[in-house]
This record gives structure tokens, sequence and C-alpha cells, in this order.
């Protein structure tokens, strides 16, 4: 993602518009192709190489600095830099200091040439061979490793859609809205919204052709909120998968007292650089798995895959559906310690029902809160099929609920 200072946009009538730039523009497609030729060549150059000869393109460009240097920052990001610090450093440096710590202390530094030559005879290097080895490790020396290429044209979509993702880091709230989605395409949506552990409210729209999805922003959260928006922004490219969307949003800029609205819809024709979901099991997920096979053996879960429908005319989809011979399938829902408005919102849409629509899951860092304990006390629902976890649900805080739920029938 862009940082702030390469975010670009204009304001009116207190609406945010970001400015784009035109992925079939040759000057920039040019520019494009000489940034990603020149990292593509970059293996084992250092960083202030890399960077001197990326300045020389920039300013040679007939394109706008920022978005030129917009898009050196993109590929700073896909490229990976050697950042190890050997052993034989430290050693090497704790030596140079004793050294020349022991030629001051001898009063051998009156004389630079001479004081020059014994460090170089005494290390049996040149001065420079030295001076290179010594900061080896600083940011600016160290070597590149790899770089993840890209095309030109990707590249500029690229740009594009981290205008918005830099806005998206001042958010307030996010509403969506998605018309005549593909099932496997929306399920696809939904998988991303629970990858990065974004809560949601859902709701079908009115003509039932589609689904309203309102996200809290980093903005509203009392703490977390780098973690939190860099989760939302990284779910913003999976929204351009949509055949028709519109999103709206409530941006909040520091330089700025009131809020600013940020419009889009499937016209930005911003193309999305992800592919077909694969969703990466965590270890402590699979650990989970493996736990509850071992000491539940009736039980199994899986990651869902499916929309539940809840009281209200709101859906859910959960995080785990667990399946047992004789109850059947029963949905998982985990409420991480930045999901203090979903959790209210989740406690009073099920507050009238006594029979078990899905398990809770909340955080214990949530307790923290007064507002948040008192709701969850004086939750019926949850004091039958709620539980609290640390870090991740263990078999002993879910057992519990699910030995409630089978004497339940």
């Amino acid at each position: 993602m862009l940082t702030k200072d390469l975010v670009r946009y204009k304001i009116h009538n207190n609406n945010i518009k970001p400015q784009f730039i035109n992925p079939n523009d040759q000057s920039l497609l040019n520019t494009a192709t000489q940034l990603i030729e020149l990292f593509n060549n970059s293996s084992g150059k250092s960083r202030g190489a890399l960077l001197s000869e990326s300045k020389i393109i920039i300013d040679n460009s007939d394109c706008n600095a920022i978005v030129t240097r917009g898009l050196e920052k993109l590929l700073l990001d896909r490229t990976t830099f050697n950042t190890d610090t050997q052993e034989e450093l430290f050693t090497f440096r704790h030596d140079i200091f004793a050294f020349t710590s022991q030629l001051h202390n001898q009063g051998g530094t009156q004389d630079s040439d001479a004081y020059y030559q014994s460090i170089a005879n005494q290390f049996h290097k040149t001065i420079p061979e030295i001076q290179e080895q010594l900061y080896s490790d600083l940011p600016l020396n160290q070597p590149v490793s790899m770089f993840k290429s890209l095309s030109s044209e990707a590249l500029l979509h690229r740009y594009n859609c981290a205008q918005i993702q830099g806005l998206l880091l001042h958010c307030e709230e996010l509403t969506l809205h998605i018309m005549n989605a593909e099932p496997a395409c929306l399920r696809q949506l939904f998988k991303y919204l629970r990858f990065y552990q974004l809560l949601a409210q859902i709701k079908q729209l009115k003509n039932q052709s589609g689904f309203q999805i309102i996200i809290d922003g980093p903005l509203s959260l009392f703490f977390q909120t780098l973690k939190y928006g860099t989760h939302l922004a990284l779910f913003f490219p999976a929204i351009l998968h949509q055949n028709e969307w519109n999103l709206t949003a409530r941006i909040q800029l520091k330089n700025r007292k009131e809020s600013l609205q940020l419009e889009l819809d499937q016209t930005c024709q911003i193309k999305s650089h992800y592919h077909h979901f694969m969703a990466y099991i965590p270890d402590e997920v699979t650990q989970f798995q493996n736990s509850l096979a071992q000491k539940l053996p009736l039980w199994s879960i899986q990651p869902s895959d499916r929309l539940i429908p809840l009281p209200g005319d709101a859906y859910c989809f959960p995080d785990y559906t667990l399946s047992h011979e004789i109850v059947g399938q029963i949905d998982l829902e985990l409420f991480h310690a930045w999901h203090k408005t979903p959790l209210i919102y989740r406690l009073k849409q099920l507050e009238k029902s006594d029979h078990p629509i899905l398990i809770l899951g909340v955080c214990n860092k949530l307790l923290k809160e007064p507002s948040i304990a008192n709701d969850i006390d004086h939750s019926a629902y949850f004091n039958q099929f709620g539980f609290f976890f640390k870090d991740m649900p263990t078999v002993s805080s879910i057992r519990p609920v699910l030995e409630r739920i089978l004497q339940n029938g």
C-alpha cells in the first residue's frame, strides 16, 4: 500500500475524490517498464544502489514525480532485502573498535595516514573494504535477495488500488452493496472478510438481489487501529472481483475537523491483483482441529463456507462449522479484541433466541471494557452458547457449550 504522503486526492463538498492514473497512458507504462526492469535485475545490489538508479529513472521521467515515487514504493514493497546480520560482523566490529581504542590510548591517532595504515595492516584489508564491511548491515547497504515481478499495466492498477487502500487506513465506517453477485464470487468475498478478521453487519437488500455489508473502520476502535486498518485496506482488492458493487466510506483525515465521504463503484475500472482465494490455515487452527478430533472424536470442525440467516433479516458468515452425527451442524463465530461493535450487535440479534443458532467465542480482552462485560453477563444466549478464549479457542473452553447443545438435543 502507498503511504499517506503518496495518496493523491481532491476534496469537493466534503466528498473525497482519489486521483487515479490512466493504466493505458504510454508515458506511465514506459516509466513503469523501466522501473520494473531495474528491479528485475537488482539481485545482489544494495538498497542504496537500487534507490540511486531508481532516482535517475524518476528524475528523467515526464510523469508526475509523486506518481513515479508511488510506483517505486510499490516495487520496493515487492522486494525482499537480506536483513540478516552475521555473527562474524559483530565480532569484526568489536575487534575494530577495540583496536582503534587501543591506538587512541597509545597516542597513535595524531598522524591520520599512519592511523589508517595501522588499521589496514591489522585486519589485512584496505580502508574502503573495512568501511564497507563495518556498516554492511545498515538498511542502505542491505542487498536485494528477491523481487516479485509483475507487468507494467498491473503495476499501474496496483497504484490505483493503493490510492483507495491508503484512504481506508483513515476510515470510520464502510458500507458496501453487492448486487447480482454470483454465489461462488460472493463466497470468495466473505472468505476474504473472515480471513482478515473483519466482522460485519450483513443484510439482504430489499429487492433481494444482493447484500449490504457494514464494516467498522479502524478509527471506530480504541486500540489496535493500525492492524485493523491494514486488514480493512487489504480487504478492498477482494471487492474488485464483484461484477456490480458500490461502497461509501467515512474518512477522517488528521488535518480536517469534519469527516469526508468516499464513494466508489465498479466503474472505477481498477483490476484486482487478488487471484482465487486459497485460505491459509494458521498452525494454531490446525492444532485446534487436531485437538478436537482427539478429545471430542464425535465432533469435527472445518472453516465455514456458508452464509447463515439470523433474526432481523440479517446474515452471518461464521468462522467455522462444527459437525456431529446426532446434532448435525452448528456454526462458530469468533469475536477478537477489536470486534466490540459487531459483538454488541450480535448479542442483540440473538437475545430472544433459546436455541443454538450460532456458538459465540469472545476474546477475553473485550471484558476489559465494563459495558461489554455487562452486556455479556446479562446475555442469556451467551451464557448458554458462548465461551471465552485468549488468543485461539481451545477444546476445554468450547467443550461445555458443545455438551449443553448435546443435552438439549
